[in-house]
Formats: C-alpha cells, structure tokens, sequence
C-alpha cells in the first residue's frame, strides 16, 4: 500500500512556491486530476477522532449578522441562559390556594338563629360602611327649618298682609355665595327687566343701598362678604359701613330685593307683586340723586295712590289663591324638605 502511494505521489507536480502574477496560472490537467502542495500533504489531519467536529446548531447570536433597528446584538448569549431568565407563563406560576368560605350556619348548625344573626348584622354593617364611604354629608335640617322661621317673619313684618312660606323666604333670603345656597337662592327670583332707564332705576347697587338698607335685608340675610371675617368682628371700626360696601353689601342687597319680588310674583300671583312694586318700592326710587327720572315721579305718585298708597292693603279678595292653586304650590317639591333620616 505504500508503494502505491509513494508511486501515486511521484506522478503529481509539487509546487513549493506559489506562481508569480507574472507567470499563467497552470490549467488542471487533462484527466481532471488534482493538483496538491506539499506542505498540504504534511499538515492535513490524518484522523478525525483526534479533532472532535464543530457543533452543528451554534449558539444564537454567536456569529455576525447584519445590524437592523431594534435589534441588540448579544455575544456569548447561550440558550440555557436565555432559558433560565425567561419569566415562566401565567400557567406555570404558582397560584394562590383559594379561600373556601364556610357557611356560618354550617358551624352554629342548620337553621339556628346564632349563624343567622351573624350573616345578617355582618351584610347589614358591609352595606352601611359602603353608604358612609360614598354618601355627601347631610346638611342639619333642624337649623335649614329654624333659619326659613326667622326669614318668613322677617318678611311678614314688612308686608303684614302677605304669609310667606319657609321654603320661598329661604330661597328669596339666601345669595348665590352662601353653602345652602345648593338648595335654592334667590338668582331665580331675580327677574326685573334690564332696559336703559329701567337699569337706571333698577340698578342692583341703588336698590340694594335705598331699598334693601330701609328693609333690614342686610341684618338677616346668608351671603358671604368677599373679606375676612376678623376684620368684621370688630363693632368699633368707624369704616364699617364703607367696608361692607366694598364687600359687595349693596349688591347682595339688591340681588334681595329682586328676589323678593320675583317671590311674590312666583308665590301670590303678577297683580301682587304689581302693588307691591308700585307702592313700596318705587316711591322710595324717587331720589334727586338718582333712580328714577323727575319727568316720571308724577306718574309714580299717581300709580302709588291708585293702587291703595304706600300703606294700602296689598292682598285683596280677588288675589287670594283659590284652594286648587293651593294644592298645587303645595305639591311642588320643597328645596329644603324636612327629610327623615334614612335608615341603614
């Protein structure tokens, strides 16, 4: 077997140089024969037991590959590695021993009253801690009734004839800045018209100061002053009244004295609060310094005396509400009804 070797060697041309660039490279020969080096001879492995052979499959992102966006190349990444980080799914996780809930009456026995009083005071003081959690604090409607006693017989004594509801003297008393303002203020009785001498006349500021200071709506009336509280409490302050101008007095007052008409108009009827506005308030408007224009005080004087003079009577026989319209302004829901409190 050597000799055949040796004589297969011999028949071949061995090259110990590489060619030149000058010199053509040798075609192979004409029967397809092979071509080795010499050195190739000599340091090809003779056995592939003492070489072991590459992996097949090599680790991932092991070898180069092309760069793209979003991608981040990770030398020397093993799949065991990735294998052992990676977080397991939903269904390999551990899950928590569900929570058996026994029947109480299962433990104090079937039917009896113990396990039953249990299951019903624990329900009842679930549902009332869930109420207590998401329920508005209630206002007092102890204090709401008495404050609409002292409205109501504020405005019985100005006009005597008329009988004022709590509700409608709450609503008619009470300015859109005060907290129980949320169950019913005056900005809806508001509604004397806004024309150019109308607003001279009916101006909210004049109102307040001629009509609403004569009516003492400033002493019993809810509103917020637009000032600190400490700096009214001080009864010696020569300023005090300049400073509840300043706190916006006469606005809220005249804001008043509107409602107290819208509420007549709203409660005992148009042909009331028509007498009313003709004999105590418009005579009052009759100022050189302001209101109403001295080419219209005779015609105000005139309506003043037609309609009964300042102290005329101002419910008359005609105006009283028959007993169908009393059940209907009876039936109409209250902003401030005396609620029972409900009960958990």
């Amino acid at each position: 077997m050597s000799r055949s070797l040796s004589a297969r060697c011999l028949h071949r041309t061995v090259f110990s140089l590489p060619p030149s660039p000058s010199q053509a490279i040798p075609r192979p020969s004409p029967g397809g024969r092979r071509q080795y080096g010499f050195a190739a001879l000599k340091t090809r492995p003779q056995a592939d037991r003492n070489y072991p052979r590459r992996p097949e499959n090599p680790p991932p992102y092991s070898r180069a590959v092309p760069h793209e966006p979003g991608i981040r190349l990770q030398q020397g990444y093993s799949r065991e590695q990735s294998d052992a980080e990676r977080e397991p799914p939903p269904r390999e996780r551990e899950r928590e021993p569900r929570q058996v809930y026994v029947d109480e009456d299962e433990q104090a026995g079937e039917g009896s009253s113990s396990g039953t009083a249990r299951r019903v005071g624990r329900s009842t003081g679930e549902q009332s801690t869930r109420q207590d959690a998401y329920a508005s604090p209630r206002p007092d409607y102890s204090r709401a009734t008495h404050a609409n006693e002292i409205f109501a017989d504020h405005l019985n004594g100005l006009f005597p004839a008329l009988k004022f509801p709590l509700e409608v003297s709450a609503r008619i008393l009470t300015h859109a800045s005060h907290p129980m303002a949320t169950h019913g203020h005056n900005a809806q009785f508001s509604f004397i018209g806004r024309r150019e001498i109308v607003s001279r006349v009916l101006n909210t500021y004049f109102l307040g100061e001629h009509i609403g200071t004569k009516w003492g709506l400033g002493r019993v009336m809810r509103w917020t002053p637009t000032i600190a509280a400490a700096m009214l409490k001080d009864e010696a302050r020569a300023d005090k009244a300049k400073l509840l101008k300043d706190a916006g007095l006469y606005k809220v007052q005249g804001d008043a004295v509107a409602a107290v008409i819208g509420g007549i108009f709203q409660q005992f009827g148009a042909s009331v609060a028509h007498r009313v506005f003709h004999t105590r308030l418009l005579p009052r408007l009759l100022s050189p310094e302001g209101g109403l224009p001295m080419a219209f005080h005779a015609d105000a004087h005139e309506a003043c005396a037609r309609l009964g003079g300042a102290h005329g009577a101002l419910l008359l026989d005609s105006d009283a509400p028959t007993q169908e319209a009393q059940k209907a302004v009876e039936a109409l829901p209250s902003p401030t009804p005396n609620r029972p409190t409900p009960r958990h």
